[in-house]
């Protein structure tokens, strides 16, 4: 088979966001996918317009960039499978939370070029933010042809590796903090009178909103609260309740909760 463009290996929640970002970049026919499920596979390929795979050795001979979209407990055995597999050019794009490019070298018998990106679950809508750390052996060229590939997704960014596992807690998390925020903020609409689904609009919209306004402005995000909080006014009382109950130190504590997590898995 004539190598493509970009395979990947796993067809779940991220695989799949990022691998319709590629396929909107390069085309369906570039694109080579595989999932332990065949039936996901099928039904994947089906609805994106991809080539399926009929097995994980398949996809890492075809393909220059491969995507490993496998969760950290299954990583190694995916890496045992395909290393006889591997041109010494294809670029291996991991994903995997807390396992790092050294430990990825050792169970592909030395193979170099590898990537480590931490997208999110925006990116299935064009709003990820995707960190990209590649080790030395990949050409500036590969890095950015990758980054290319990943646009439709939303923001790439390289990062050091050192900084990955921080990346996992803060923007791979991430999305799950703000949900429970966005979810918590509808239910007080709810409890004051407001409609399920006008309560959860407002809710969500005033969150990307405000994260906009800290992208576009550049302002501190201190500095934009201030300028809402108005002297006696509504807001004030809410952020001094806020900080009775302690908000910052929940959102800090869960964020280093995931960091810690993520260092772990790295040992495993």
């Amino acid at each position: 088979m004539e190598r493509k463009t970009a395979g990947c290996i796993g067809a779940g929640v991220m695989g799949s966001a990022l691998m319709k970002a590629v396929i909107a970049a390069a085309g369906g026919a570039e694109v080579l996918v595989r999932d332990a499920d065949p039936v996901k596979t099928r039904d994947f390929c089906s609805a994106a317009g991809c080539l399926e795979a009929s097995s994980n050795p398949e996809v890492a001979s075809s393909a220059r960039f491969l995507f490993l979209a496998v969760k950290p407990q299954y990583l190694k055995s995916v890496l045992t499978e395909i290393t006889p597999s591997l041109s010494p050019e294809t670029v291996v794009v991991s994903m995997a939370a807390g396992v790092k490019i050294e430990t990825i070298k050792a169970h592909l018998g030395g193979h170099s070029k590898i990537i480590r990106i931490m997208p999110n679950t925006p990116a299935a809508v064009g709003q990820g933010m995707i960190a990209v750390a590649p080790d030395p052996a990949v050409t500036p060229a590969e890095t950015e042809e990758l980054r290319k590939l990943l646009s439709p997704a939303g923001l790439t960014e390289l990062t050091g590796e050192s900084l990955m596992d921080a990346v996992t807690a803060v923007s791979g998390s991430g999305p799950a903090y703000v949900y429970l925020f966005t979810e918590a903020l509808a239910d007080a609409a709810v409890r004051m009178g407001m409609p399920r689904s006008q309560a959860l609009r407002y809710a969500a919209q005033t969150l990307k909103g405000a994260a906009e306004m800290v992208l576009s402005t550049g302002e501190h995000p201190g500095a934009l609260k201030d300028a809402v909080c108005s002297p006696g006014g509504t807001t004030i009382a809410a952020v001094t309740k806020l900080e009775e109950t302690g908000f910052r130190h929940a959102v800090i504590s869960g964020a280093l909760a995931a960091w810690e997590r993520a260092v772990e898995l790295g040992k495993a």
